[in-house]
């Protein structure tokens, strides 16, 4: 019998493509070498990697977060553009993901522990979260971008399975920014945003930021700070471009 899978846990649908304007997203803050990212459909970390980004890290609670990650760090390699959106579109109205015919070329050179999230017994419609590729054609790379990832994006992401809740005790080393993506927006309260940007802090070099791109209005963070002996993280200001708003945080001791 299958395994049930709880949809909103470590196996929840990842996104096929961002709802997110990427190009701006990742460009905002200019100079970024080491980025910290949400994984979502993937499309954070492409950007970044166009923006020029040296090293690119990714988190996300679900573990399907990572399959289309490295589905897509793979597709680019073996397909065309065309053939590329035509692979998203059909992976996000598919029930079972190996069935797409475009995936039997894939599945060989994913790594294997991507393999078993997808093969995961009951871990069916994985990538239906969202809207299709056809939602977000923002958010697909150019023909100029695409071959630019195909003779740069030589390595997997890496990606560590977690809560963002978690996450700064499951990270080591230093972040020139850290992509949080609209995760403030669902679950937590004030006191677990605290704890949350104290340990997200830690892991930032001084000068580096929080992001924070938030889709609905509901906290207000101009004049917020946090101070403690060994860290100073502030509220610096909100970028906006067209519908798009960034709030930054800044590591300024």
């Amino acid at each position: 019998m299958a395994t049930e899978i709880d949809i909103f846990g470590e196996f929840a649908p990842a996104y096929t493509i961002s709802n997110e304007d990427q190009r701006w997203a990742t460009t905002a803050i200019p100079n970024v070498s080491k980025v910290l990212t949400v994984a979502g459909s993937g499309d954070q970390a492409l950007f970044y990697k166009l923006a020029g980004a040296k090293i690119i890290d990714t988190f996300d609670k679900t573990k399907n977060a990572r399959a289309i990650q490295d589905i897509k760090f793979v597709a680019i390699q073996k397909y065309s553009l065309r053939e590329y959106n035509r692979l998203l579109f059909d992976l996000y109205y598919a029930d079972d993901i190996t069935t797409v015919p475009q995936m039997q070329r894939i599945m060989p050179f994913l790594p294997a522990q991507t393999r078993r999230i997808i093969m995961q017994p009951g871990n069916n419609h994985i990538l239906g979260a969202g809207m299709d590729v056809s939602s977000y054609p923002e958010n697909v790379p150019t023909e100029q971008e695409y071959a630019k990832l195909r003779a740069t994006h030589k390595r997997a992401f890496r990606f560590v399975a977690c809560d963002l809740y978690d996450l700064g005790a499951k990270i080591s080393g230093q972040y020139d920014l850290i992509n949080i993506s609209n995760i403030f927006d669902y679950c937590y309260d004030g006191k677990d945003k605290l704890k949350i940007l104290h340990d997200l802090a830690q892991h930032l070099n001084i000068g580096g930021h929080i992001v924070y791109l938030p889709q609905n209005n509901g906290y207000w963070y101009p004049g917020f700070y946090l101070e403690t002996p060994t860290l100073k993280l502030d509220y610096v200001k909100t970028l906006r471009d067209k519908d798009s708003k960034m709030i930054l945080f800044q590591r300024v001791r």
